[in-house]
């Protein structure tokens, strides 16, 4: 069943009067907020739908470019009635990259939210698009003579009357605007446009290892799936307001989204100003579904500002995309005392989310991160090692992942998809299952819960002995409550030499106007004397970066391509290798 019927024409259906939509959108000092409605949204889904559609008969993937305005989600939804795949293109970043998925989807048609300024990506895509501008202004842009057809929304209607040779369809009943035209006539005309076949309902990029971006197309099957799975652990209803916190091209947004859309609840977009810190947008709005990623926790548990009691409207917190940390996790749990905190985990490649562990007062953690806990129902894990299962406890072994929720592959891309999706044979059944080999590496706890302890590819090796980066920034993390996040890396230096490298997010770092080699001596020292209590010498960092804050990348999670720059940047004017290093805050 196509995502966009299976959850948001049913709470069309019923709930055509509650808000579905709600976003702040801040311009200067003035905030426009726009609330839409169900039967609103649905209605402006239909009729940018019918744009759509007339541009796009051969059914390629429609491409929508911006952050998270309005726009983008009716745009989403719009491309969804067309029973096209969307594909979120985000303006942060590089239009070269964005140029590149264009050309892999072969993309026919460009939603562009209000304004944004898409002159460089239109420059560099060399495929004719007809691009459809969604605000309500005239930028310059759209004047220019491109190679490609670009259309103002407002006078869309206009130019598809005009061209009726585009099309032999006729206007579907769904967007007419004859206003005794019943909501139910709407929604039938909406669900028989949906009887054309086109698998896939979204196509998330994420980066390749050749630098090409690496397409994961997920089906309407996969993420109905995911919904109806997920469903009795959240427990949704159509009075809930549920916070929208990621970016679109992050696939955790499509978990706010349709969980939240398929039963009739609010969506909440939350300014971008109040992403790190969104506790007044939270309490302002009485938000009582709250998702985010879980460094978040990091910078307000940085400011002190998780204190208890402070959310009493929450009743569910939902966290994933990076290891959870306990202390953090446990002040949330103060913070808002009446939710269930949630620590979800899942590759794109397996929809979203494939397991969960929900933290209770009864549960004792010993971990310096939350258990990714067990698979969702219907979902299996598997522990492998040398190709061998593992069962037994606190043994690390990479975790394959099986079940409805698997992607058929990479988008066009038969490589990757073989090395990545692998078939097993069942012992017991002697059936044959198909799993994605996820590259995390994880170990079983003693109540047999999994516990995530980092990519294999973070694995590097010192002196003949393999290390894990994750075992280092477990011990860092646990030197205090002032540590707020860390991230180990290794580096090969001159003379094949590999250093060791921990960026720390400290509350307690100093950060002088001029740098001074010796102003942070005290807690680096301090530091490393800690560090040799549990570590073998040669799992030392070689280096202690201290920050007040980290830098996040566009899906909100520490951007470590930036921290080994700025290094690379400060060890061109101080090369002395123990120094305390000082990282500009984001």
């Amino acid at each position: 069943m196509n995502l966009y019927q299976a959850s948001f024409l049913n709470a069309v259906r019923q709930f055509p009067n509650n808000i579905a939509l709600h976003t702040n959108d801040i311009r200067s000092d003035t905030t426009q907020v726009k609330i839409f409605t169900y039967q609103k949204l649905f209605e402006l889904s239909q009729q940018w739908g019918n744009y759509i559609a007339h541009f796009n008969q051969e059914q390629s993937p429609v491409a929508v470019y911006g952050g998270r305005q309005w726009q983008m989600y009716a745009g989403i939804l719009a491309i969804l009635s067309t029973n096209n795949a969307y594909v979120p293109l985000n303006n942060k970043q590089p239009a070269n990259r964005n140029s590149k998925v264009l050309a892999q989807i072969n993309s026919r048609v460009l939603l562009v939210a209000e304004s944004e300024d898409p002159t460089e990506l239109l420059q560099l895509t060399q495929q004719s698009l007809i691009v459809i501008y969604l605000g309500a202004n005239q930028p310059n842009w759209l004047a220019n003579n491109w190679h490609h057809q670009c259309f103002d929304i407002e006078e869309l209607a206009l130019v598809v009357s005009a061209v009726g040779a585009f099309s032999s369809a006729p206007m579907p009943l769904a967007i007419s605007s004859n206003i005794s035209c019943s909501l139910a006539a709407q929604l039938h005309a909406a669900e028989v446009k949906l009887n054309t076949v086109n698998k896939n309902a979204y196509i998330l990029f994420t980066s390749g290892s050749t630098g090409t971006p690496k397409g994961i197309a997920v089906s309407h099957k996969n993420i109905v799936n995911h919904l109806q799975r997920l469903d009795p652990l959240l427990q949704l209803n159509a009075t809930d307001k549920v916070s929208q916190f990621f970016e679109l091209s992050f696939d955790l947004s499509v978990h706010d989204m349709f969980s939240c859309w398929s039963k009739g609840a609010a969506l909440y977009v939350i300014p971008t100003e109040q992403l790190m810190c969104p506790l007044a947008f939270i309490k302002q709005h009485k938000l009582t579904v709250f998702s985010a990623v879980a460094s978040v926790l990091s910078f307000m548990d940085r400011l002190s500002l998780l204190k208890p009691k402070q959310l009493p409207d929450l009743r569910i917190s939902c966290f994933g995309g990076e290891k959870l940390l306990t202390k953090q996790a446990q002040k949330w749990q103060q913070c808002a005392d009446n939710s269930r905190v949630i620590n979800i985990y899942g590759p794109t490649e397996c929809t979203i989310t494939a397991t969960y562990y929900e933290l209770g007062k009864n549960k004792s953690i010993t971990s310096a991160s939350v258990p990714i806990g067990k698979a969702l129902p219907g979902l299996s894990t598997l522990l492998v090692i040398d190709n061998q299962k593992i069962t037994s406890p606190n043994t690390l072994a990479e975790l394959y992942l099986a079940g409805d929720q698997l992607v058929e592959g990479y988008f066009q891309d038969t490589k990757k998809t073989q090395q990545a999706f692998i078939t097993l044979t069942n012992d017991t059944t002697e059936t044959h299952i198909r799993y994605y080999r996820t590259g995390d590496i994880v170990y079983y706890n003693e109540q047999q819960d999994i516990v995530f302890h980092g990519r294999n590819d973070h694995q590097f090796k010192i002196s003949g002995h393999r290390v894990e980066a994750a075992e280092i920034e477990d011990i860092i993390v646990s030197f205090s409550n002032d540590v707020t996040w860390c991230v180990v890396s290794a580096q090969a230096e001159v003379a094949d030499n590999t250093t060791i490298i921990a960026f720390i997010e400290t509350a307690k770092v100093v950060n002088p106007t001029l740098h001074s080699e010796d102003i942070n001596q005290p807690l680096i020292t301090a530091l490393r004397q800690h560090c040799l209590q549990y570590l073998p010498a040669y799992m030392m960092p070689d280096e202690f970066i201290l920050a007040a804050a980290l830098p996040r990348n566009v899906s909100g999670k520490v951007d470590i391509k930036t921290l080994l720059n700025d290094r690379k940047n400060k060890l061109s004017v101080s090369n002395n290798k123990h120094s305390p290093l000082e990282v500009t805050p984001c």
